[in-house]
């Protein structure tokens, strides 16, 4: 057979399908509904598989393939997927995260979706390392108003067009800051007709790409709000995670922001009803956040580091 060479997409592809078939013991019509292809797809893979030499005896994978490690957390927390980078310093891990984060949103992404994105390390690691992506009828969507105090990379409405670039989509932008003032300017500002169209557009959201903040966030917002560094009330549960700032406990249950009746946001139900949330969070710093956002259901799709998801299974 004269076979074309496979792109680096293509390979790592190839070798997932090989390893779920082999040594998962998956079989053709499981891989096919895992990954949302056709089984005639499945089939021809696997079988072009061994035309190439991926699979001999065993299957040959690389050192980027952790598949036995993606498939345990998977089952181990219910998740839609799961997919590992190398565990490397805060300074190139959210770069390596972002690449496979963009491997993994070029296999789902389908004309009509929506994407609600959310400000941080996260999501502009995905942006600035993902491929160009030519595909139609796409939406990207705020999830949240704007923060100023962030570098602007950070922020959520530059991370907004330059993922709509990247998407070739249309960005639905919020021109609403996350934090307002009091109670009743935001009463006033959701009530405008241009707000209330924005919010729409989230609320049809099919795709969410997330960080995962950890009880820093939670004090950086109280901070932003009293205007002085701030905790959280006395007597209040303690936050370990903040995932588009709907805070949450240990195991995952809400702990309700105290100024949550002046920020400007997607609620916590709406963004839960979003079918696909992919969660972009890796290093030791986020392990409490990261293990309580996943019993908290709060994203069900995981893009972390091989150290990381060491640590997850690791407890029981």
């Amino acid at each position: 057979m004269n076979l074309h060479p496979l792109t680096p997409e293509q390979k790592n592809e190839y070798t997932r399908i090989a390893y779920y078939y082999y040594e998962a013991g998956q079989t053709q019509d499981q891989i096919a509904q895992r990954l949302g292809i056709s089984r005639q797809r499945v089939n021809r893979i696997l079988a072009e598989c061994i035309e190439r030499g991926i699979v001999r005896i065993t299957v040959d994978r690389s050192p980027e393939d952790y598949f036995a490690s993606e498939s345990a957390l998977e089952e181990k927390y219910r998740l839609k997927a799961v997919r590992l980078a190398h565990s490397l310093g805060a300074d190139q891990l959210y770069g390596n995260l972002g690449v496979v984060a963009g491997q993994y949103l070029k296999s789902i992404v389908k004309r009509g979706d929506i994407i609600g994105c959310v400000p941080g390390r996260g999501v502009a690691g995905l942006v600035d390392n993902m491929p160009q992506m030519e595909r139609t009828g796409l939406t990207v969507t705020q999830l949240m108003g704007s923060e100023s105090r962030r570098e602007y990379n950070l922020e959520v409405d530059s991370i907004l067009h330059r993922f709509a670039r990247k998407l070739s989509a249309l960005p639905q932008p919020l021109y609403a800051p996350v934090l307002v003032s009091n109670a009743e300017l935001r009463e006033s500002i959701v009530r405008e007709p241009y707000y209330q169209e924005a919010y729409a557009v989230m609320k049809r959201c099919t795709v969410a790409v997330v960080g995962i903040g950890t009880a820093t966030t939670y004090e950086q917002y109280i901070t932003g709000a009293n205007r002085q560094p701030g905790t959280a009330p006395a007597g209040a549960a303690a936050p370990v995670g903040e995932i588009c700032t709907h805070c949450f406990d240990a195991d995952g249950q809400p702990v309700e922001f105290p100024f949550s009746n002046r920020i400007l946001a997607i609620s916590r139900e709406d963004y839960k009803n979003i079918p696909t949330r992919i969660g972009i969070a890796g290093g030791p710093e986020k392990l409490a956040a990261i293990r309580a956002a996943l019993r908290g259901g709060y994203v069900n799709v995981l893009i972390t580091d091989l150290d990381t998801a060491a640590a997850l299974l690791d407890e029981t």
